[in-house]
């Protein structure tokens, strides 16, 4: 391998993704590195498993309806099971915020939205509680398979070559006069001649990438589970209320839900649950499903989404240092967006340029004007 070699730092989503597409490109020479023993623990395993194309941003909006396509219609070979279940996700609001969902639905016109008022809401969840204005449906969105994506994505790529190297932790990226030359590990030097970092929160600690970091910062946001709840049927589609910053869905007999909190953190302290951020889910819940007032917590955990300060992706070449690329920020969309991150990244690594209509406005240079 030695020089020829392509370092992808992080089994998550992003990383596993863009190993798939470049041995698509036929690149066997590619390693993954993963600090954790098992793939895709840290974001990827801790999200709300949402299938939500509706992002207000029309070029990430754009982004994941590609995706969604993907998901919908994988390529031969990628899995056996459907990778995702089309229940339907529902943005509704109330009077106060029905603007702000209006705005979204006129800004992404190729959205494919249903917009009408909230009645057909109710039809379908009745214990949801009264005030709902204006409601915005996407009848193909849903839940996603999230191990089974992650697993399609790698084991595609390694059957085609790719290395995953599990428990092998990045510890500093190695830069000469210029150039990549590969990246230290707990274990010891790896040699390469580019590096793509795809490790998420830890794309933020500035002081393992030698001088070329980027703005990337990672915030803390919960989630929970409650016990089986007689009152909810498992295909009632996923809510999002605008506004309220809350939503939930069916989950294992009862209701995942999330207050949407964001608390900026350090990424060794994303996995850490705050008690009070929990209670503050169960007020909104208690607002917005006042019958199921007595559902018993099953568990609650927290996971982490990263950004930069323009809340794009970071995806390609870094203008600073030949062979160093970035596959990070992707701001809490990244299972939504793999596909296309993935595919973007790749065409970036191998070929020098993307020619996807979105890959100038997330390429990195934009971050160093």
């Amino acid at each position: 391998m030695g020089g020829d070699r392509i370092v992808i730092i992080g089994a998550g989503m992003a990383g596993v993704a863009t190993a798939y597409f470049l041995t698509r490109k036929g690149h066997d020479t590619v390693s993954i590195i993963e600090r954790e023993k098992i793939a895709g623990t840290q974001s990827t395993g801790r999200n709300a498993a949402i299938l939500r194309t509706m992002i207000p941003n029309p070029l990430l909006n754009r982004l994941a309806r590609e995706s969604a396509e993907f998901y919908r219609n994988p390529p031969e070979g990628f899995s056996t099971e459907h990778l995702v279940d089309c229940v339907g996700v529902y943005l509704a609001a109330r009077k106060e915020h029905a603007a702000t969902l209006q705005k979204w639905c006129d800004d992404n016109p190729e959205a494919g939205l249903e917009l009408s008022d909230a009645s057909q809401i109710y039809d379908k969840i009745p214990v949801l509680a009264p005030g709902l204005t204006l409601a915005a449906y996407k009848h193909d969105d849903g839940v996603l398979d999230v191990h089974t994506i992650l697993q399609g994505f790698l084991q595609g790529a390694t059957q085609a070559g790719a290395e995953l190297c599990i428990g092998r932790e990045f510890t500093r990226l190695e830069i000469r006069d210029g150039r990549v030359v590969g990246v230290q590990t707990a274990e010891g030097f790896m040699e390469a001649s580019k590096v793509v970092v795809a490790n998420g929160a830890w794309a933020s600690l500035s002081e393992t990438f030698s001088g070329y970091s980027l703005p990337f910062k990672p915030y803390r946001r919960h989630l929970l589970v409650t016990d089986p709840l007689p009152q909810v049927n498992p295909r009632w589609p996923v809510v999002w209320i605008v506004g309220e910053e809350f939503y939930f869905r069916p989950e294992s007999g009862g209701l995942l839900m999330s207050g949407c909190d964001a608390v900026p953190v350090t990424p060794d302290q994303g996995e850490i649950t705050d008690p009070s951020q929990v209670e503050r889910i169960a007020a909104k819940a208690e607002f917005w499903l006042p019958t199921l007032v007595d559902a018993r917590i099953a568990r609650a955990w927290a996971g982490m989404r990263t950004f930069v300060p323009d809340d794009l992706f970071v995806i390609g070449p870094d203008p600073r240092a030949q062979g160093l690329y970035w596959v990070a920020g992707l701001g809490g969309h990244g299972i939504t967006c793999a596909p296309v991150v993935g595919r973007m990244a790749a065409e970036w690594i191998a070929e020098g340029e993307c020619r996807h209509p979105a890959a100038e406005s997330l390429a990195p240079k934009r971050l160093l004007k």
